[in-house]
């Protein structure tokens, strides 16, 4: 079963082509790294798939769903609820907590669980990244860039989602842990 299918994938900024016709299947439970220089398409391939850029051509189905143009709110929705998302740098907003940017995609789409829920599973995904347990009342200029890194990936892991895009994970992380 496919998680991910692109066909015929064009991404263009002016005269320069960033991807011509690419394809790409990604199956459910596979693991893709996609490894390539400074400047080569990672992140414009990771930001067509989520809708995040609209490519000048191709189609993109996730979970079967099309994700090029999809209107329909509840469908996007749906999908969206079921990736998780680490941005370059973790792109934390900076007047909330390391908890309250943990909480965000969780308040989107569930935004009737109570504040005591919230803050519980906000603490368990930012020890389950790698972070002291009294990081979450701390903000993003209190912290180093790895701990950014880390607040990222327990943003993006705050939903349990199915799929996981991960945008140049390491970065800012020592090379043991």
């Amino acid at each position: 079963e496919l998680a991910i299918r692109v066909r015929g994938l064009t991404n263009q900024f002016g005269e320069q082509v960033i991807h011509q016709d690419l394809d790409l299947d990604v199956r459910r439970g596979e693991i893709l790294g996609i490894v390539g220089g400074s400047g080569t398409g990672k992140s414009v391939l990771m930001r067509s798939i989520i809708g995040l850029q609209t490519p000048s051509a191709g189609e993109i189905d996730v979970f079967g769903q099309p994700a090029l143009g999809l209107t329909d709110s509840g469908a996007l929705r749906e999908v969206r609820r079921r990736w998780g998302v680490l941005f370059q740098g973790g792109a934390l907003f900076s007047t909330l907590t390391v908890a309250e940017n943990v909480q965000v995609p969780i308040r989107e789409f569930y935004p009737h669980y109570r504040r005591e829920l919230l803050d519980e599973i906000a603490a368990y995904k930012v020890v389950l990244a790698g972070l002291p347990a009294d990081a979450g009342p701390k903000y993003p200029s209190e912290l180093s860039g790895g701990m950014k890194q880390r607040v990222g990936l327990a943003r993006a892991l705050a939903l349990d989602p199915e799929l996981l895009f991960l945008d140049e994970p390491t970065a800012g992380l020592d090379p043991i842990g």
